[in-house]
């Protein structure tokens, strides 16, 4: 019988931007559902409560491709509804996401992408790196984070779901002589941003949707 996975992002479904290379990680012979903790509710409906959210900000997309910023105070709470929703159709659940949740409630093993490339980092020992983050209200958050596990830490924001001009514009910003690596910290970059940050920082680069997606695909072998 076939394993399974539970994809779940903040946002909505489909994630036609990320599912294809996810999918091919996992390899043909793993089911994957996808579940978004605001397939519930319509794009007007996101945008009329997206202003009032208060915590910090987490970026993620709706299912037409736009973007939407919203506090982490609404999304825990619809996502481990999207967790209950699906969990018994599955045999582990993978987060969409790299904000930092709390421990959410499953009978299901849930990976946590933010864990995963922290402890990734660590365990390279890089003391120096440069993050990639979607917004500009992320980046004292980010820098607040990354600090507990690197000596140096230089964090420039540019959303996956924006014009190409954002990475650009953040690419001049770093230094690549001050970076042992760079992390790319929203499941929502691509491995064409990742392919074109190394290009231009000559350093290596850990992508947050292939660093989830081979960790997923270890689990559920």
């Amino acid at each position: 019988m076939n394993r399974s996975v539970a994809v779940i992002t903040i946002g909505q479904t489909p994630r036609t931007d990320v599912m294809p290379e996810l999918e091919r990680f996992l390899g043909p012979d793993v089911r994957v559902v996808e579940a978004g903790a605001l397939d519930d509710l319509t794009k007007a409906e996101v945008e009329a409560i997206a202003p009032e959210t208060t915590g910090s900000i987490l970026v993620t997309r709706l299912r037409d491709g736009s973007e939407v910023k919203l506090g982490e105070d609404f999304v825990f709470p619809h996502t481990q509804e999207c967790i209950r929703r699906v969990e018994h159709q599955v045999d582990l659940i993978l987060l969409l996401c790299t904000g930092s949740f709390p421990r959410l409630d499953s009978r299901k093993l849930i990976l946590y992408p933010d864990q995963i490339l922290f402890n990734v980092v660590r365990g390279v020992g890089a003391r120096r790196i440069g993050v990639f983050t979607p917004a500009p209200e992320q980046l004292d958050r980010q820098l607040e984070r990354w600090s507990k596990f690197v000596a140096q830490v230089v964090v420039q924001a540019a959303s996956p779901y924006g014009s190409a001009g954002q990475l650009e514009d953040a690419l001049l910003r770093f230094d690549r002589n001050d970076l042992d690596l760079v992390v790319m910290d929203c499941v929502g970059y691509t491995h064409a941003m990742k392919s074109r940050v190394r290009d231009v920082l000559k350093r290596p680069v850990l992508l947050a949707r292939s660093v989830a997606a081979r960790v997923t695909a270890e689990l559920i072998a």
